[in-house]
């Protein structure tokens, strides 16, 4: 999946073909106000003020307290990028935008636009990085009650989308009682499996800072009835010893080689007999692969955490080293980027 410069009409696919559009100025300054106006519009309370009926700009304005002009400024772009539509003088929420930009929507993403304010100042970071090789890791660096609650829920919703695809695709053996999330937030893709194998529960080892959020997420989302939540530090705190699956969902790419394998060697120690482990994560390509928008994922990862993203065949590698049989590669076709390994514990 790619992004960029999408000519709109016979006579701009021309002008590109022909070399005539300044590209690197529009990447370089329409796609910072696309995202920036998407950020206004669900902080401000654009979206939800368009949510009933068609507006006016200054009577989004005043319901919003906004400048009036400048709200016309926004909405206009809004509608260019296609998440409102303009029918005269009133705006209305596009089919995207009521599907995606309001509160209780059915691919709600509020939160997740919210988090971009902090991502926002992290890829700031970017040239740093670059010079010296260090990034941060905003889990020990980020303080901010109001950030962690928005990365708490922007992580639940875009678990949404995968976490029946996980759950389809993890072998759980049967009779199996205990699954341990490590780092599972609001806890949706351990429950999700639960959901499909009775009498299973989860436990979410998590920081404290996320806990607070992610039990009210659980409970909001309808899962608490199966997933409980402890505090506690991946890297040091006990796994236990009776787990019949381990979940290692999108955790993996904040650590490097070496912790990822001594992660998964808990993990490996924690499981029953025929006990199953699953790692879910953002793939990077692999280094003889056309580069794609998997490298900006590793890019993105290695700036905020001093890891990265990983290939699967290295996860399948660190699984078979620390003893795990059975290792599945897998790469549903409807979560693009993404990989499933799982492994059996002999």
């Amino acid at each position: 999946m790619k992004y960029g410069v999408i000519p709109s009409n016979m006579v701009e696919r021309l002008a590109l073909w022909m070399g005539k559009v300044p590209v690197p100025l529009l990447d370089s300054i329409f796609s910072l106000m696309k995202t920036r106006s998407l950020m206004a519009g669900v902080r401000l309370g654009v979206f939800e003020a368009l949510r009933d009926e068609p507006l006016t700009a200054s009577e989004v304005a005043s319901r919003c307290q906004l400048d009036p002009e400048c709200t016309e400024l926004l909405l206009r772009l809004l509608t260019g990028v296609e998440y409102l539509e303009m029918h005269g003088e009133r705006f209305t929420l596009s089919r995207l935008a009521r599907r995606t930009m309001i509160a209780g929507a059915e691919q709600e993403l509020i939160g997740y636009v919210l988090w971009n304010y902090r991502q926002w100042e992290m890829i700031a970071g970017l040239d740093e990085l670059i010079r010296t090789g260090r990034g941060i890791d905003f889990h020990e660096t980020m303080t901010d009650k109001e950030a962690w609650a928005n990365y708490q829920r922007a992580m639940m919703e875009v678990a949404r989308f995968s976490a029946p695809l996980v759950a389809d695709r993890v072998p759980v053996k049967a009779g199996a009682r205990r699954l341990l999330d490590i780092a599972g937030s609001h806890g949706l893709f351990g429950a999700a499996i639960c959901r499909k194998h009775t009498p299973l529960k989860s436990t979410v080892l998590d920081l404290p800072a996320a806990i607070d959020h992610a039990r009210e997420l659980a409970r909001t989302s309808g899962i608490d009835d199966i997933v409980e939540h402890r505090p506690g530090d991946l890297l040091a705190d006990d796994y236990g010893s009776d787990n019949d699956v381990v979940l290692l969902s999108n955790i993996l790419h904040h650590f490097v080689e070496e912790t990822n394998i001594s992660i998964l060697r808990r993990a490996f120690d924690s499981l029953t007999a025929a006990g199953t482990v699953a790692v879910w994560e953002i793939e990077a390509p692999a280094k003889d692969q056309k580069p794609s928008s998997g490298d900006g994922a590793a890019l993105f990862f290695r700036l905020t955490s001093n890891a990265g993203c990983y290939h699967g065949s290295e996860y399948a590698r660190w699984m078979r080293e620390v003893g795990f049989t059975e290792v599945q590669v897998s790469r549903p076709a409807l979560s693009p980027g993404s990989v499933l390994i799982t492994g059996r514990r002999p």
